[in-house]
């Protein structure tokens, strides 16, 4: 019988993990759930998680709170997704469904009519055109896949760098120079990247929208916006 589990984990024993227990019970009653408590770094120092690696199989489902819960490692996580997904294992990522293995497999299978007529030229011409959208669109459905890991390990930078810095101190504000009206924080700075990255405006391809929904959803518009506009000026 097919099983689904539903794997949590946090960093520090001092996190908690029932917010991503109650969001996966929340999706599926069934999920037998695993949890851990390490560095979302490397899975090789992740004990539970090699242990699920090992007993799942063809016909099971793995659900992810967050890409991130599965790994913070880009190259990582983009690998073993690929792996997992060739054995059959799916996938579901409740905060990235668009990247779930279902809705990859879903997008990449879709058939696509052969065009056959008298004119044979004509119908190699348009059904190369065809293959070439269809190699196009399975090459950008793995770049999604791709970038929401790596904003997963961008994520975890930012937190290391956090953690590293502290918190704004008061001695800090007392060094703030006079008049400064434009204080950029970690948090800032990691907007405003994703938006560089990002964005067709700038070095990107995606929309505000697509951005705004599936790598900055804790962002806000009115913020977003208010972060692209300082990057035009700056």
């Amino acid at each position: 019988m097919c099983k689904i589990y539903g794997y949590v984990r946090v960093s520090t024993i001092q996190q908690k993990v029932e917010r991503q227990i109650n969001n996966i019970i929340g999706f599926n009653g069934d999920a037998i759930i695993i949890s851990e408590k390490q560095s979302g770094k490397d899975i090789d120092n992740r004990a539970e998680f090699k242990k699920l690696l090992n007993k799942v199989k063809s016909g099971d489902t793995i659900i992810f709170d967050e890409v991130s819960r599965m790994s913070r490692n880009a190259d990582e996580g983009f690998s073993l997704y690929m792996e997992l997904m060739s054995k059959g294992i799916s996938l579901v990522f409740l905060k990235e469904r668009h990247i779930d293995t279902d809705e990859y497999k879903r997008r990449t299978q879709k058939h696509i009519e052969k065009v056959s007529s008298s004119n044979k030229k004509m119908d190699n011409l348009i059904n190369g055109i065809l293959e070439l959208v269809a190699e196009f669109e399975q090459e950008n459905l793995k770049d999604n896949i791709r970038l929401a890991f790596e904003q997963a390990e961008h994520e975890r930078q930012f937190l290391i760098k956090r953690v590293t810095e502290g918190k704004a101190t008061s001695s800090k504000k007392q060094g703030r120079p006079e008049g400064s009206c434009n204080i950029k924080t970690d948090k800032v700075e990691h907007i405003k990247q994703t938006i560089k990255d990002l964005s067709k405006d700038f070095d990107g391809k995606y929309s505000d929208a697509k951005i705004l929904r599936e790598y900055l959803h804790n962002t806000s518009k009115g913020t977003y916006y208010k972060y692209k506009k300082e990057l035009k000026e700056e």
